[in-house]
């Protein structure tokens, strides 16, 4: 079997991947905080794919995917509640599956007073609990620096970190991500918040369509050619068959 074929399934396979990143992308387009996903191939000779005749091909294979961290547009909203925060940090939230981060900032109080994300993560603190308010004590509101506050009492502050590599943060649905070994350990952030402004998905609507149609047509010019290269490979058998 021709070599050439694994090349050409190699990069349909490729493009099949940037086709599903790009529908993520675009369905979390109107997600605040969300950070957009983009694969990351490389170009390398696939062993694996040695003919009979030891050729074997190069091959466009994903490796893995990462996060674009760059900032989205910022929308005022004059919400007390609302933060935008500072280049590469993350609010710490809880989950079912343990701590995650999220840039994801507006925010509010649940019915028994926990501070949370518009989609109920509690919002963790510097003690490494929820930050929690009484339902009945008064406003809360959030400073630059990241303080809760209640009536003008100090009432936590919440944990917002940042990580020496963002971009290989796993997203684990919406804006929540989660840390792996290669984001190095979370340290506090040294930025300050913009109380009043969410952060945007840094998603262009209009890009991520031009990258789905641009990946569809290179999914169709490989999968021609894996056709050509089966085409090929059968009339060679039938001529060895007829000597």
């Amino acid at each position: 079997m021709s070599g050439g074929i694994y090349v050409a399934l190699s990069g349909a396979v490729a493009q099949t991947t940037q086709l599903d990143t790009t529908a993520v992308n675009i369905a979390n387009a109107n997600t605040d905080g969300y950070q957009r996903v983009r694969p990351v191939f490389r170009e390398m000779l696939a062993q694996a794919s040695a003919g009979p005749n030891g050729t074997g091909g190069g091959g466009a294979l994903t490796v893995t995917s990462a996060l674009d961290t760059t900032r989205g547009t910022l929308r005022s909203t004059g919400n007390p509640l609302d933060v935008a925060l500072p280049d590469s940090s993350y609010l710490t939230v809880s989950t079912p599956r343990g701590d995650r981060f999220t840039r994801a900032g507006s925010l509010t109080t649940s019915t028994d007073g926990t501070l949370t994300t518009k989609s109920h993560a509690p919002i963790v603190g510097e003690n490494g609990k929820p930050i929690k308010s009484d339902p009945k004590g008064g406003a809360v509101s959030i400073s630059p620096s990241g303080e809760v506050f209640q009536a003008g009492a100090q009432i936590g502050r919440m944990k917002i970190v940042q990580f020496a590599n963002p971009s290989a943060m796993t997203p684990e649905g919406g804006s929540i991500l989660a840390a792996s070994a290669a984001t190095g350990a979370a340290t506090p952030s040294k930025g300050a918040l913009e109380v009043g402004a969410v952060e945007e998905s840094n998603t262009s609507v209009i890009g991520a369509m031009s990258d789905m149609v641009n990946a569809s047509r290179n999914f169709d010019a490989f999968q021609r050619a894996i056709d050509t290269f089966r085409e090929a490979d059968q009339k060679a058998s039938t001529v060895s068959s007829d000597e």
